[in-house]
């Protein structure tokens, strides 16, 4: 009698350790947090220019995006072309129960032939030693810059980085396949001692982004950190582009858990931050200046593509 009161409780206790223990995975998948991870290739395109779109969501089976006209995909990655000009809300479902939106802008296409030229996007004014972005507006294959300092072609990139190791008057020159002259523009170079309080809004997120980069560099609590700069710059998007030191790339995630990982010594000197769409207020690329333990500080990281 007694062996089969054992057996039965040992039944019993078996169950009830079967159940606590599926009810522990049950609570856990549906505590753990589900993220779309997906991306469109640009927020503001010109009608005919193809809109690429791609998700990496963890565990995704099934995808149905919405182009907010009537059309719909149900591939992973792709591409789409608008046929109409007009503001476009784009859905995202992934597997049925999760959620993604972009909201995308496509201009008319235009046949002004000033819409072709090249023009450089560079401020007037800058600080000796200041990293500072220069950016050519059009589309080429060749880019060759010149900022007056060096005397030779300091890049070949369309954006490029310089920092000015004097003060003074340069001439900026740009040339491309396209052009038959040079296009030009002038910046002054103050003194790096000069007091200047020119600070816009993309210089002040910079600097706040660059801090909170640093903080996770120094070993601090990294979801705070994270999770402002996600917030309050990125519009909650992990993958945005980060270029570092003018030659690599990663998500904003990926980078963030590297600059964890690579531990202490890493300095990060100056952050530029780029939006394709300034009305949304979301940020889109950074660009990182930093170095670590036994690294010099990159005078120039434009020489690097002569």
């Amino acid at each position: 009698m007694s062996k089969i009161f054992n057996t039965r409780s040992m039944v019993s206790a078996i169950i009830v350790i079967t159940l606590i223990i599926v009810l522990i995975i049950i609570m856990r998948s549906c505590g753990r947090e589900r993220i779309v991870r997906a991306s469109v290739s640009s927020t503001d395109f010109v009608m005919d220019q193809p809109l690429r779109f791609a998700d990496s969501t963890a565990g995704a089976d099934s995808w149905l995006w919405e182009f907010g006209n009537g059309d719909y995909s149900t591939e992973q990655t792709g591409t789409y072309q608008f046929p109409e000009e007009g503001r476009y809300r784009i859905r995202l479902k992934v597997n049925h129960d999760m959620e993604k939106e972009f909201e995308v802008r496509v201009r008319p296409r235009t046949d002004n032939p000033f819409d072709h030229l090249i023009r450089i996007n560079a401020p007037e004014t800058a600080i000796q030693g200041e990293y500072i972005l220069f950016s050519a507006e059009g589309n080429d294959l060749d880019w060759r810059w010149e900022f007056g300092e060096s005397g030779i072609i300091d890049s070949r990139e369309k954006t490029a980085i310089y920092a000015y190791e004097n003060h003074g008057t340069y001439r900026i020159s740009l040339s491309t396949e396209k052009t038959r002259y040079p296009v030009t523009q002038l910046i002054q170079i103050l003194p790096k001692y000069m007091e200047t309080d020119s600070l816009d809004a993309m210089t002040i997120a910079g600097n706040d982004i660059r801090q909170r980069l640093q903080n996770i560099a120094d070993g601090k609590p990294f979801n705070p950190n994270y999770n402002h700069v996600l917030r309050t710059y990125l519009c909650n998007d992990p993958d945005i582009l980060v270029t570092v030191n003018n030659n690599r790339r990663n998500d904003f995630y990926s980078y963030c858990a590297g600059l964890r990982v690579a531990g202490r010594g890493t300095y990060v000197e100056t952050v530029f931050v780029e939006s394709s769409n300034p009305e949304s207020g979301c940020i889109d690329h950074l660009i990182v200046i930093q170095y670590g333990p036994g690294e010099n500080r990159p005078l120039s990281p434009t020489s690097q593509t002569q």
